[in-house]
């Protein structure tokens, strides 16, 4: 069968803690690869297999900007509105599929892109795009409605986004699932000896409300009371990382936490293994940002054998399974999200061997990122034959 040819469509390619789309576009078989972005970030996941169309006029991104470079960079900006057009004119000997918008902000830019080269458009949601746009930009309900009618495809990572987007006007013979994943075979299985009454607890996500960091901090100061010998470990950057410090101050557990910076994606593995349990209490904020599908680097824990403490957040209940990968709780249930702690302090090491293992085999079974990739393939091809 002859390969595909796709554009990949980004507003940005691509931020650190996007790595997953690198990774997923990456294994997706039989098809070559164009990447078109409005900005790209020169040091993070280039690929000698795929080609990279940018924009030959860029702005200055420096943190001290002068009035003639504040105004240079405008026209820029101006001048990107022609970027379609310069995308088309670089592919005129190609023959392009399928155009792979991700996020939805991307693909509703990308419709005039999706016209000129009269190809399927495909949308991913992964997010923000969920409700926080339209929640925050009124003005965002009425590109929705454009952007449901003009594209061809939307895909969600799980069933929760599916229903968002349903409720939201998308045909439902539009949107699918399929979920994203990680690199199985290429994660270590770490066969851990955790002791009973000890835990050693570890979060990994940047400092953002989302992420719920002050309710790990709170949840784990309340566990103390029961539970003296754990440790709490915060990895990451961010505008609230500050803020999260002081609450341990101001609770007077410094000794019992420690704030590290953010990690390399190709050292994660290595630096999970000597951790109990993994913890990320995601929640809606007061604005509608939500994680949309689920964290990606809960899987990745998982698939070291690191079981999780989490919420009933969007898709997050179909990437840890309650009372058997991990623990989850109603979103910021702080005496829940303690005794949820406080039940991995108790526990053996046969129990919690049970709960590595399960937790392992689950990300095998229904995340491995070659399974979920090959599946994309046949989405596009399914649009192409078909059209849904």
């Amino acid at each position: 069968m002859e390969n595909l040819k796709t554009i990949q469509a980004f507003h940005q390619y691509l931020n650190y803690t996007e790595n997953w789309a690198y990774r997923l576009i990456k294994n997706i078989p039989e098809t070559k690869h164009f990447i078109v972005s409005k900005e790209f970030l020169k040091y993070n996941f280039y690929d000698s297999r795929f080609e990279y169309i940018e924009f030959p006029i860029k702005r200055i991104n420096i943190k001290n900007k002068t009035l003639p470079i504040k105004i240079y960079n405008r026209f820029v900006l101006y001048l990107l509105k022609t970027y379609p057009s310069y995308i088309k004119s670089m592919l005129k000997k190609e023959k392009i599929d399928i155009l792979h918008s991700h996020f939805a902000f991307t693909g509703y830019d990308y419709l005039p892109l999706a016209k000129k080269l009269n190809v399927k458009h495909v949308v991913s949601f992964y997010g923000l795009d969920y409700e926080f746009l339209p929640y925050n930009w009124p003005e965002w309900e009425k590109k929705y409605k454009k952007l449901f009618k003009e594209a061809d495809l939307f895909i969600c990572e799980g069933k929760h986004g599916a229903k968002i987007l349903k409720g939201k006007g998308c045909p439902p013979e539009k949107v699918v699932v399929n979920k994203l994943g990680v690199e199985v075979d290429k994660i270590p299985f770490y066969k851990r000896e955790k002791k009973k009454y000890s835990l050693k607890l570890v979060q990994v996500a940047s400092f953002r409300e989302k992420k719920g960091h002050i309710y790990t901090v709170q949840a784990f100061h309340k566990a103390l009371e029961n539970c003296p010998n754990m440790h709490l470990t915060l990895v990451g950057e961010g505008e609230l990382k500050e803020k999260i410090k002081n609450l341990v101050k101001k609770l007077k557990i410094e000794d019992k936490v420690t704030f590290l910076g953010k990690i390399d994606y190709e050292n994660l593995y290595e630096f999970l293994k000597d951790f109990d349990v993994f913890i990320h209490p995601s929640c809606y904020t007061e604005n509608r940002d939500c994680e949309g599908g689920a964290p990606v680097v809960l899987l990745d824990a998982q698939a070291t054998g690191l079981p999780v403490i989490s919420t009933r957040h969007c898709d997050i209940p179909e990437e840890v399974i309650h009372g058997k990968t991990g623990l989850l709780s109603r979103e910021k249930d702080i005496d829940e999200l303690a005794k949820n702690i406080e039940f991995f302090y108790k526990m053996d090491k046969d129990m919690y061997a049970i709960f590595s293992e399960t937790a392992r085999k689950h990300i095998e079974r229904e995340y491995d990122i070659k399974k979920n990739a090959k599946n994309l393939l046949s989405l596009y091809r399914d649009l192409l034959k078909n059209g849904r």
